[in-house]
């Protein structure tokens, strides 16, 4: 009784690896255009499991590469004999495309599209065998029936995806802001998505598409993240100073971190656009009250700063950064403006010395075996500066402190 008990829960999970095991060799055989020994296979497969749509479709679609249209046809008709499926209707009707009988097939196509007024959940089945087929105007048809009647779903993500494959950009933008509009989690998914479609030209039509719709959004519904993208677009095109105004407009709504504004300082700074990262930085001092953040933005500035300075101005921007010590203190928590001012002595003053003196001192601080290791590589380039190449190697090789 154990043993016949045993071989009924065996036998089903046994059976079930060995349609797979016959379904990959299938799959096999039509990949290698091999279509006859794919037909025999899924025949059989189909035989063994009369009800499944998978070996169904997978037969269909072998009759039809071996131009066998009229045997997919009467595999698809016998399915539809007892229930009018709208999935069938869709293949049949493709299948009478493939044989030039469009106005039967799109007789075909609109009933499938209509059943979604009578069962909306259809909607998911018949748009994605629209879409299998490249039938794309008409799952975009079916999509936007199915939001009349199932209002609490959203299609935006599918209409995007396949108004971009048609190359209708506009209309694929519009399609994403509609869905970030219902789901502003997908944010960060979406950006990745627009990236693709947008350069860093401002003049191409897809750079003006997009930032008119953003525009028109910001005008209708100031939410934050109408704001955020539009930011991120200016970003793109590496128009920095009107980011910056789309972030403090952010910021203004949401004053709680700076981050975003940091970040985008940062990268104008990177990339060469001095004078908006200066601005940046400046804000930030004038707005934020935390000291890390303001050590931050200090170090920064005083950093673009010294790349264009004369003499003169060299000597200032040194006292800055002593009083900046004496502000802040020579702590652990300072450390990366010590490295900041060994680097600027070191190679903006030509006082190598000096700068290697002083950050032997940091390195006697309280500091993290990784805050050492900054230390140490800083010094190391000093000690290259000054030739000292055997020195330097030693400073990278010795866990001892110099």
């Amino acid at each position: 009784m154990l043993l016949s008990l045993t071989l009924l829960l065996f036998v089903p999970a046994s059976a079930q690896r060995e349609d797979q095991k016959q379904l990959e060799l299938a799959d096999g055989y039509y990949k290698r255009g091999e279509f006859q020994k794919a037909l025999l296979t899924y025949q059989k497969l189909y035989e063994a499991q009369p009800y499944s749509y998978t070996y169904i479709y997978k037969m269909v679609d072998t009759y039809r590469q071996l131009e066998q249209y009229d045997k997919a046809l009467k595999i698809l008709e016998q399915k539809i004999i007892k229930n009018r499926n709208p999935l069938m209707l869709v293949e049949i009707g493709y299948n009478y495309q493939l044989t030039d009988s469009i106005n039967k097939a799109e007789e075909l196509f609109e009933e499938a599209i209509s059943s979604i007024e009578k069962n909306p959940n259809y909607v998911y089945g018949v748009g994605q065998r629209f879409e299998k087929h490249s039938l794309l105007p008409q799952a975009i048809k079916t999509y936007k029936k199915a939001t009349v009647f199932l209002p609490e779903k959203n299609f935006s993500i599918q209409l995007a995806r396949i108004y971009g494959d048609m190359g209708e950009v506009k209309n694929m933008f519009s399609s994403y802001l509609d869905y970030v509009a219902h789901k502003p989690s997908t944010l960060n998914n979406i950006k990745r998505n627009l990236s693709q479609f947008v350069s860093e030209s401002r003049d191409t039509e897809n750079n003006k598409s997009l930032r008119f719709l953003l525009l028109k959004k910001i005008q209708l519904s100031p939410d934050t993240y109408w704001y955020e993208l539009l930011s991120w677009l200016y970003v793109q095109e590496k128009q920095y100073k009107k980011s910056f105004v789309q972030e403090k407009a952010l910021y203004r709504r949401n004053p709680e971190s700076l981050d975003r504004i940091i970040d985008l300082a940062i990268t104008a700074e990177d990339n060469k656009d001095i004078e908006t990262a200066t601005d940046i930085f400046s804000y930030i001092l004038q707005t934020s009250q935390e000291r890390d953040v303001l050590l931050l933005a200090h170090q920064s500035l005083l950093e673009i700063e010294a790349k264009s300075a004369t003499k003169k101005q060299l000597d200032k921007i040194k006292e800055s950064y002593l009083s900046l010590f004496v502000d802040y203190g020579k702590l652990g928590s300072t450390l990366s403006l010590q490295l900041s001012y060994g680097q600027f002595l070191a190679f903006k003053m030509n006082k190598p010395k000096e700068a290697s003196d002083f950050l032997k001192q940091s390195y006697k601080l309280d500091i993290s075996p990784f805050q050492e290791g900054l230390v140490k590589l800083r010094l190391a380039d000093i000690l290259v500066l000054q030739e000292k190449f055997n020195e330097a190697l030693i400073l990278h090789t010795n866990k001892n402190k110099p």
